[in-house]
């Protein structure tokens, strides 16, 4: 390509064409032109073909993120006779929804404030994880080596391990440089059932990379992300000199929160009622909270295109289950680990539940005064 020269391609072609040239790329963005951050080949991923009433079809991954009236919702999650889906031309109906098998698949990161981007005239969203990996290369003013734990692996004897110890000489031979491990949860569910289902393949992969990040000596700073953390083998926890915790947000956090998305979407948020706001938005995640805001403002738009409100907002909660009310049990219990092998509660730490044991000793006590 030439410089300043415009050309629609599939993102395999894109990808390709990447690693042939050298250069600077932008993608179109429903704010306009944006850098492209980095692109990253991800293996073995359950894929679907997305189908609009126009005729444009979209393959992406079941974690692929995509706008609909409805918020931000992943392919997997998606409901062909209720979602409509944002495009350039405005809303769209699905005709379909189609599961097209395992697919080596992309991670584009498009280094804007609204991490969003058009893939086939759809409005896609990149992953907010990677913003931590991001913000810790950037900091220390590093470059970012993204590894997918997943695609060490190979189908022949010897080569996983072979894969394995290539990415950390790579990682070496760019040192000074910042190794980001996503989803490192996936990669390492299989290690307690390794020796009886791979021949071992996983437990000596993950046995390499301990050792690595033990005795390494070149000036490599590992950032990992992870959503399961029962699944990480407890070695791995020693390796890290800090493990961060992010909980659901509270109050004062939720505020914050919905003052930085009411100012993303050009609105100003002294006009709003935050803190009414951030109330009806008990037990829900940031990502929650932006989808609230999207709802409303789809629904202040179907309403003779009239401006957001503070009410349309409070609404839209009313609208979805947020994940902690599905899953409470869930999310108590991963609260827990947390606090008990003392990791760093990025936000405020919730203060700790009552004992059962001393409700229970209270029982017994009434029970004697009452014999």
């Amino acid at each position: 390509m030439q410089i300043n020269e415009e050309k629609e391609m599939s993102i395999e072609e894109f990808f390709t064409m990447c690693e042939e040239n050298e250069g600077l790329y932008q993608i179109e963005t429903p704010d306009g032109w944006q850098d492209i951050g980095f692109l990253v080949k991800k293996r073995n991923k359950k894929c679907y073909n997305l189908i609009l009433e126009s005729g444009s079809e979209l393959g992406c991954s079941e974690s692929h993120e995509v706008l609909t009236e409805n918020g931000w919702k992943t392919a997997k999650k998606m409901d062909v006779n209720l979602d409509k889906i944002m495009t350039k031309n405005g809303l769209e109906s699905m005709v379909a929804i189609e599961s097209i098998g395992i697919r080596d698949t992309f991670d584009l990161n498009v280094q804007s404030n609204e991490h969003r981007y058009y893939s086939n005239n759809i409005v896609s969203h990149n992953c907010g994880k990677s913003l931590i990996a991001k913000a810790s290369a950037a900091f220390f003013g590093l470059p970012l080596l993204k590894l997918d734990f997943g695609a060490l692996f190979r189908s022949h004897v010897g080569e996983s391990e072979e894969t394995t110890r290539s990415v950390l000489r790579l990682a070496e031979g760019l040192a000074p440089s910042t190794l980001w491990i996503d989803e490192i949860d996936k990669g390492l569910s299989g290690t307690q059932s390794s020796g009886s289902t791979d021949g071992g393949t996983t437990d000596r992969v993950v046995s390499t990379f301990l050792t690595w990040m033990e005795e390494k000596k070149k000036d490599v700073f590992v950032v990992a992300t992870a959503n399961e953390i029962e699944k990480i083998p407890t070695p791995f926890f020693r390796r890290f000199d800090e493990i961060f915790f992010v909980d659901f947000p509270n109050q004062d956090e939720r505020e914050e929160i919905a003052a930085v998305l009411i100012r993303r979407y050009g609105r100003i948020p002294e006009n709003f009622d935050i803190k009414k706001i951030a109330k009806a938005s008990d037990g829900c995640s940031g990502a929650e909270i932006e989808k609230a805001i999207h709802v409303g403002l789809f629904e202040a738009f179907a309403d003779k295109m009239r401006e957001l409100t503070t009410k349309d907002i409070v609404v839209a909660f009313k609208t979805f289950t947020p994940q902690y009310k599905m899953r409470p049990d869930y999310f108590d219990k991963m609260t827990d680990i947390a606090r008990e092998r003392g990791f760093v509660f990025a936000n405020a730490e919730p203060k700790p539940k009552p004992q059962k044991v001393q409700k229970e000793e209270s029982n017994l006590n009434l029970m004697l005064d009452e014999n």
